[in-house]
C-alpha cells in the first residue's frame, strides 16, 4: 500500500514539476515578447511569433522532459520532424508554415542565450526549410494605379487626406506601418525628401518624395490636417496622417481606405497597401531603375529580396514573347 501511494505521489510530483517548467517557458516567452517590443518589432510580428511559440509549448507538453534545461538539440530536431510529419485534415504542413513555426523558436533561444538563461543555443544547427519565393500579388498596371489615384476627391477634407496617402504610397513604396507612423517632422517637401525612422529591422532611411506626392501632402497639411485635429482639439499631435477623429490611423483603417478606392475604380484585384509597394518597385524596374536604388528605396537589407521584382519582369517578358514573337504567332495559327 505504501509503495502504491509512493508511486502515485511520485507521478503527481512529476506532473507538478512539468507544469511548473511549462509555466517557466511561458514566462521566458513573455520576457522575449518584451524584448521584441523594446527592439521596435512591429506588433504584428510580435503577435505572430508569440502565436507560433504556442505550438512549441503544446509540443513540449507531449514530451517527457521534467526540466526546461532538458530542451536540447535532439528535442529541437524532434520538433522539426514533428512539424514535417504533422498532418492537418489529411494534408501535411506547408514549408511556409513549418518555416513560420521554427523561426520564432530559433529567435527565442538566441535571446535566451544572449540574456544568460541558456548556456548554449539548441537550435543553432537547425536548417530551416527552403521557402518558395512567390511573386508579389496585387500588382497594378499603370492604367489601374492611375485610375485608383484619381478616385479621392481633393476638394473634401478626407478626400484630400486620402489623395495624399495614395500618392505617397505609390511614390515611395513605403510600408503600411511606416506610413502610419510618419511624423510631420519626417517631411521635407521643399527638397522632396522623406525620412523613415525605425523601419523594418529598426533601420532608418531617407528616400525621395515625388513632386506630385509633395504637392498633395502640402495641401493636406495646410487644409485638411488642421481641421481634423481641431475637431478633437488634438493640436499637440505630431503624426502626419490622422483619422477623421484626429487620432492615429490603425492598420485596418488604412486597408479599408485602399479597398474603398479600389472598388470605386472598378479594379478587380486584391489590392492592399503592400500592393502599392510592389507596384512602385515593379514600375520603377520597368522604367530601367537600378536594382540597388530600388533596394535603398524599399529599405531591403538584402538585394536578394529586391530581386523578386526581376522575376516579375521575366514573367512579363515571357508573356510578351508569346504574344509578339513571329514563331509563337505561327504556333497559335497552326493550333
Amino acid at each position: 500500500m505504501l509503495e502504491a501511494e509512493s508511486w502515485m505521489l511520485n507521478i503527481k510530483m512529476k506532473e507538478k514539476m512539468k507544469e511548473e517548467q511549462i509555466n517557466r517557458v511561458k514566462l521566458l516567452i513573455q520576457r522575449f515578447r518584451e524584448y521584441m517590443g523594446m527592439e521596435n518589432f512591429s506588433q504584428r510580428t510580435i503577435g505572430d511569433y508569440v502565436n507560433q511559440l504556442g505550438f512549441f509549448i503544446q509540443y513540449l507538453q507531449t514530451t517527457d522532459i521534467e526540466e526546461i534545461t532538458q530542451i536540447d538539440k535532439e528535442l529541437i530536431h524532434k520538433y522539426q520532424m514533428y512539424l514535417y510529419s504533422y498532418q492537418k485534415k489529411g494534408k501535411p504542413l506547408s514549408l511556409e508554415t513549418q518555416y513560420a513555426r521554427l523561426v520564432p523558436v530559433k529567435s527565442l533561444f538566441r535571446f535566451l542565450v544572449k540574456r544568460g538563461y541558456f548556456l548554449y543555443d539548441p537550435t543553432s544547427q537547425i536548417e530551416l526549410p527552403k521557402r518558395k519565393k512567390n511573386l508579389p500579388r496585387g500588382l497594378m498596371t499603370k492604367k489601374e494605379i492611375f485610375k485608383i489615384l484619381s478616385q479621392p476627391d481633393p476638394d473634401t477634407i478626407l478626400g484630400l487626406r486620402d489623395k495624399a496617402i495614395l500618392e505617397l504610397l505609390y511614390s515611395t513604396g513605403i510600408r503600411n506601418s511606416e506610413l502610419r507612423n510618419l511624423s510631420i517632422y519626417d517631411l521635407d517637401t521643399t527638397h522632396g525628401e522623406l525620412r523613415i525612422n525605425y523601419g523594418k529591422g529598426r533601420k532608418d532611411r531617407v528616400i525621395p518624395l515625388g513632386e506630385i506626392a509633395s504637392k498633395y501632402i502640402e495641401e493636406y497639411l495646410n487644409i485638411s490636417r488642421p481641421l481634423l485635429l481641431e475637431q478633437q482639439k488634438q493640436k499637440s499631435q505630431n503624426l502626419l496622417f490622422v483619422s477623421k477623429r484626429g487620432k492615429k490611423i490603425d492598420q485596418s483603417n488604412l486597408i479599408w481606405l485602399i479597398k474603398k478606392y479600389v472598388k470605386k475604380a472598378n479594379v478587380h484585384k486584391h489590392i492592399t497597401p503592400h500592393s502599392f509597394r510592389h507596384t512602385c518597385a515593379t514600375h520603377m524596374l520597368r522604367g530601367k531603375a537600378n536594382l540597388r536604388h530600388i533596394q535603398e528605396l524599399l529599405g531591403h537589407s538584402s538585394i536578394a529580396t529586391t530581386q523578386i521584382y526581376t522575376q516579375v519582369e521575366l514573367s512579363d517578358l515571357k508573356r510578351e514573347h508569346r504574344r509578339s514573337h513571329p514563331r509563337e504567332k505561327q504556333l497559335d495559327a497552326e493550333s
